[in-house]
C-alpha cells in the first residue's frame, strides 16, 4: 500500500486510505493494462488542503471498477478545526471530476483505530441529459470505499487523570505482586477444619455478648447514638475503602470492566463523549453531560427525579452540619434538573437551586414535581381516554342486552 503525508505532526492527524472506487459513471476502457489512459485518481480535501492518490494499481475487467490501496495523510491541521470540517472527495478523470462525496469527520469517533466505510459518489451537476446518456447509466450507484482514522490528543485534564489512575494502578499491582503470595499461605492455612480450633473461643464470645450489647444500645439509644454514629461512619469508611482497594486489584478491575464496558464504550463513542475527551473544541457544558447520561423516558426520569429528592432530603439527617451539604448539592440537583426539565418547565432549575440553597426547604420535592409538570398531562390524558373507552364498551354491551 502506497502512502502520501502531507506536512509535519502538529496535534492531529487526519488518515485516509482510499481502498477502491466501483461502478464508476465513465464508460469502461477497452484494454485491460492498468496503465493505459484515461485512468481516474481521487482527491481528498479537508479544510483548503488537497491530497490526490496515484494511477489505479488494477481495474476491474468488465466494470468501470478501480483499486488504489493509497493512503492519505493530513498531519498540519488541529484537531479541533479538523473536527469541525467537512472531507470532500473527488473521482477526477483526465482533468475533469466524475464523482464525488463529503463525508462529516466527526462521524469517526477517536482513539478506536481505523474504521471502514463504504460511501455513495454522485456525478457532478450538470445541463439536461440525452436519452442516450440517461438509458447507459446503470442501476448500481458509484462508491468508494475507504479506511479512515481520526488522532489527536486528550484534554490536559483527562490526560492528567489518566496518568494518577495508571500510576495508582501500578502501585497497587506491584503491592498485589509482594503480598499475595504471603497472603496465599495465611489463607490456605485458615482454610482447614483445624483453624475452627483457635477461632471457636472467640465465635462463642461473639454470640454471646452480641445480643446483650444490642439491647444496651436498643435501651441507651440515646446516650449511645453518638456514638453509635460515629462507630458506623467508622464502619463505612472502612469498608469502602477496603472496596475500592479490591476493586483496584487485577481481578477486581477485570470484575468491574465486565459490567462497565459495555456503558464506557457506548459514553466514549459518543458526540458528546468525544468532544469532552479529546481537543475537538468547545467543551461541553455540565448541562450536555446531564442531557446524554441521565434517562430522558418517563421512566427512567421518574427514578431520576426520586433519587434526587431523596438525596436532598438527607441533609435532615445531621441537623445544621446537613446545610453545608447542600452548598455542593445544590449545584448538582440545578444541572440535572435543568437537563432533563428545562425544556418543559425552564424555570424550576431556579427553584431547584433556592430551595437547596435556603436552609430548612429541602423537604420540597423540586425533581419530582417537574416529572408531575412534564408527565402529568400525558397520563391524565390517556386515563381518560382510557375510561372514554372502557365505558363505551360497557355502554354497548348494556345496549345489546336491552
Amino acid at each position: 500500500m502506497s502512502s502520501i503525508t502531507q506536512g509535519s505532526t502538529k496535534d492531529g492527524a487526519f488518515t485516509c486510505t482510499v481502498i477502491g472506487t466501483y461502478n464508476l459513471p465513465i464508460k469502461p476502457s477497452t484494454t485491460k493494462t492498468p496503465s493505459s489512459p484515461p485512468l481516474p485518481i481521487v482527491t481528498c480535501t479537508v479544510e483548503g488542503v488537497t491530497m490526490s492518490t496515484s494511477t489505479p494499481k488494477s481495474k476491474h475487467p468488465i466494470n468501470p471498477s478501480f483499486r488504489f490501496d493509497n493512503e492519505l495523510r493530513f498531519k498540519t491541521l488541529t484537531l479541533s478545526s479538523i473536527y469541525s470540517s467537512t472531507a470532500v472527495f473527488k473521482v477526477i478523470q483526465s482533468g475533469s471530476e466524475i464523482a464525488s462525496c463529503a463525508l462529516k469527520l466527526n462521524t469517526i469517533p477517536l482513539g478506536k483505530g481505523p474504521i471502514e466505510r463504504t460511501l455513495n459518489l454522485s456525478p457532478p451537476t450538470a445541463g439536461p441529459e440525452s436519452v442516450a446518456e440517461k438509458n447507459d447509466k446503470v442501476d448500481t450507484p458509484a462508491t468508494i470505499r475507504l479506511n479512515l482514522e481520526l488522532k489527536g490528543p486528550l484534554r490536559s485534564e483527562v490526560l492528567a487523570v489518566q496518568t494518577a489512575f495508571t500510576t495508582y494502578f501500578g502501585l497497587i499491582d506491584s503491592l498485589v505482586e509482594v503480598t499475595s503470595p504471603p497472603a496465599t499461605k495465611v489463607f490456605n492455612a485458615l482454610n482447614t477444619k483445624y483453624a475452627i480450633i483457635p477461632a471457636l473461643p472467640v465465635l462463642i464470645t461473639l454470640a454471646c455478648a452480641t445480643p446483650v450489647v444490642l439491647g444496651v444500645c436498643i435501651v441507651g439509644l440515646p446516650f449511645f447514638l453518638p456514638i453509635i454514629m460515629i462507630v458506623g461512619i467508622f464502619a463505612g469508611l472502612t469498608a469502602s475503602t477496603g472496596l475500592v482497594l479490591y476493586l483496584s486489584t487485577p481481578h477486581g478491575r477485570k470484575r468491574v470492566n465486565k459490567f462497565s464496558a459495555p456503558f464506557v464504550k457506548n459514553a466514549v463513542s459518543s458526540s458528546v463523549g468525544q468532544q469532552f475527551l479529546y481537543e475537538t473544541g468547545a467543551r461541553p457544558s455540565p448541562v450536555t453531560l446531564a442531557e446524554h447520561t441521565i434517562p430522558q423516558d418517563m421512566t427512567g426520569k421518574l427514578i431520576t427525579s426520586l433519587a434526587l429528592d431523596f438525596m436532598g432530603s438527607c441533609s435532615y439527617l445531621i441537623p445544621g452540619a446537613g446545610e453545608a451539604f447542600d452548598l455542593f448539592w445544590a449545584p448538582f440537583q440545578t444541572v440535572c434538573i435543568q437537563a432533563m426539565y428545562d425544556k418543559s418547565n425552564p424555570y424550576i432549575k431556579y427553584v431547584s437551586f433556592a430551595e437547596e440553597i435556603i436552609p430548612f426547604t429541602d423537604a420540597l420535592p423540586t425533581a419530582s414535581l417537574g416529572w408531575v409538570k412534564e408527565f402529568g398531562p400525558i397520563i391524565l390524558e390517556n386515563g381518560i381516554k382510557k375510561a372514554e373507552g372502557t365505558l363505551s364498551r360497557y355502554q354497548r354491551k348494556d345496549g345489546k342486552k336491552a
